[in-house]
Parts: C-alpha cells; sequence; structure tokens
C-alpha cells in the first residue's frame, strides 16, 4: 500500500512539474514574441486620426496583391459596442498587445518553429496620452493585411479596425499591397535563432526595450554662451534649410542608390513610412497628426564624422543638424535623430 501511494505521489509530482515547464515555456515565447520587434503596431500610437472603422474589399487578403478599405468610420470598441471613447481631450491612444490564447481564437498565432502547442492572440488596449492604462479595447484579436500603408485589427471577430500608418480621413477608401495576409505564425513574430537560444537557455536574451514613441525626449543642449547663441540664431534666421517644416506627407524612409552627384538625378526605392531613429519606430506624429519634423543647428561637442565645418561665418567650428519632432504650435517634443 506505501509502495503504491510513494508511486501516486511521484506521478502527481511529475504531473505538476511537466504543466509547470509548459507553462514557463508558454511564458518565454510571449515575452520572446513582445520583444522580438518584428510588429511595429506592437510599439506604435494609434490615435483617433490612426484608427478607422472599415469595409474590405475581401474578408482575408491574398499576400502581395491589392486590398482596398473604404468607408471609414470611428473606430468601434467591441466591449460597448459604442465608437471608442478618445477622451475628453480626444488624445488617448490605442496599442496592439499579443497575450496566450488557450481558447485557440480564430487566426490564433501558432507556434510553427518549436511545435509547441502554445498559441497566442492580440489585444487592443487604450491609453491616456501620458501613458495611464485606461481599459482593454478588445480582449482578442488577429491582424490582417499588413503593410506599408497599415494593418487591419479584428476585434474579437466582429469589428475591423483599420490601425494606419498614413493619412486617411473619415469616409474615405485606401488600395494598397498586402505583405501578410492574416498573423497566423510565431515565425513571422520572432526568429529562429532567437527561439533556439530562447528554449536552450530557459530564458529571453533581448532586452525589453521596445518603446513607444515619446519614452526618449534628449531636448537641444543648452547654449550658455551668449555670442555662440546670437551666431545659432542668425545661422537659423538665414537658412531656408533649417526654416523648412516638414509634415506627415511630406517625410518618408527610403533606400537610395548611391550618394548624390550635383546636377543628376538621385534615385530612392522602397518608399516607407518615416521611422523615429532614437526609437527604432514610426515617427509619432501626435493625437491629430499635425506635427512637424525641423532641422535644428548645433555646435559640434565630441569629434563627429558628419558635423559640418563653418565656411560662411568664420567661426571656425563645427555643427550638427539633429531632426526634432514639434507640435503644431511649435512646442519641442522630442529628437527624432
Amino acid at each position: 500500500m506505501k509502495r503504491v501511494l510513494v508511486l501516486l505521489l511521484i506521478y502527481i509530482f511529475s504531473l505538476s512539474a511537466h504543466a509547470q515547464n509548459n507553462d514557463d515555456t508558454a511564458q518565454l515565447i510571449l515575452t520572446l514574441a513582445k520583444r522580438g520587434g518584428a510588429l511595429s503596431s506592437f510599439y506604435t500610437k494609434y490615435y483617433k486620426v490612426k484608427a478607422w472603422s472599415a469595409k474590405q474589399s475581401m474578408p482575408i487578403p491574398r499576400e502581395y496583391e491589392n486590398w482596398t478599405l473604404s468607408n471609414f468610420q470611428a473606430a468601434m470598441d467591441v466591449s460597448t459596442k459604442k465608437p471608442i471613447d478618445w477622451g475628453e481631450n480626444g488624445d488617448r491612444y490605442v496599442v496592439v498587445n499579443v497575450v496566450l490564447d488557450p481558447n485557440n481564437r480564430p487566426h490564433r498565432v501558432i507556434d510553427d518553429l518549436a511545435g509547441t502547442k502554445n498559441c497566442m492572440t492580440f489585444t487592443l488596449e487604450l491609453y491616456e496620452y501620458d501613458g495611464t492604462f485606461v481599459k482593454t479595447v478588445s480582449k482578442w484579436g488577429y491582424l490582417l493585411g499588413s503593410g506599408y500603408h497599415g494593418v487591419v485589427y479584428v476585434q474579437q471577430g466582429v469589428y475591423p479596425t483599420f490601425l494606419s500608418d498614413v493619412v486617411v480621413e473619415k469616409g474615405g477608401s485606401l488600395t494598397y499591397q498586402v505583405y501578410d495576409g492574416v498573423q497566423t505564425r510565431l515565425s513571422n513574430l520572432v526568429s529562429e535563432e532567437d527561439m533556439r537560444k530562447t528554449l536552450r537557455e530557459r530564458k529571453v536574451n533581448l532586452d525589453d526595450n521596445i518603446p513607444l514613441q515619446l519614452s526618449s525626449v534628449f531636448p537641444p543642449k543648452p547654449v550658455f554662451d551668449a555670442e555662440k547663441t546670437a551666431m545659432l540664431e542668425k545661422i537659423k534666421q538665414e537658412s531656408p534649410f533649417l526654416q523648412a517644416k516638414y509634415y506627415q506627407k511630406d517625410i518618408f524612409d527610403s533606400g537610395m542608390r548611391d550618394f548624390p552627384v550635383a546636377k543628376q538625378k538621385w534615385n530612392f526605392w522602397n518608399m516607407f513610412i518615416a521611422s523615429d531613429i532614437a526609437n527604432q519606430c514610426p515617427i509619432d506624429w501626435g493625437p491629430n497628426g499635425d506635427r512637424y519634423v525641423q532641422f535644428d543647428i548645433e555646435f559640434e561637442g565630441a569629434r563627429n564624422y558628419s558635423a559640418l565645418q563653418d565656411d560662411l561665418y568664420s567661426t571656425g567650428k563645427r555643427f550638427l543638424f539633429p531632426l526634432r519632432l514639434y507640435e503644431s504650435d511649435g512646442r519641442f517634443v522630442k529628437t527624432i535623430s
């Protein structure tokens, strides 16, 4: 009898240990997916001007084919069946998150790398402008039609919500090429090498440093010398380059063909939404989409290969040209580069 009891206890303990190991593995895979950085939706703020209910030309688009979204209207909240409450000032934002899915929801993300039974789904979370969590709008959902222009998040299989990376207007339409029809594979979120290393070492070696867009500010360097301050202001006033303002419709990331040559055409390719290099994510154009970027000028501190030698004002100094983000009224937001 004692032998049977001991064997039973060992069996129960082994089941418990196995379950614990499976839970640990699931958490490791989830953490890896969150930190992998493959989907910009995980760390992009979508304000009211970037989140829209939309009609789809087909329920699930095919990869590398054109897809049309039309009749853009106020984004819905599946938990209330009303439009999303963007707050008193209209400056709340939503962010896509990824969570474990023990219920095997439609179009769940499956583990096609290690073959575990762990599945994931996407949530849509609402935040105040200052980053305070408000609520979970959608407890599960899936991502469709990922492409240069944005992605559609379907809230709990009911409300397709276009999370836009470009400017769209209410009642309008948009046709774009789809890169991923539907996000259902873990291999789209994490690399195979990172997956192997994580499961082997039982820890995630990627830093939890994928920030939301305003986490790093880098304000202009203060200048305590009146003469230097006056010189910088003089250069700004006399430079059309430093006076130019670039809005969301004016600026793109792209590949380029070598360096430019005077009086010759310069070719760009693969035009893409403009990035914030300081945070490695799309530029945050603000709740109303009306922020702008502008070049600034500052004296070189430590030696920098990109600094320009002064050949106009005889200062004997070298200058750097940071790119900064401003509110529409001119208030400094952050340094982009």
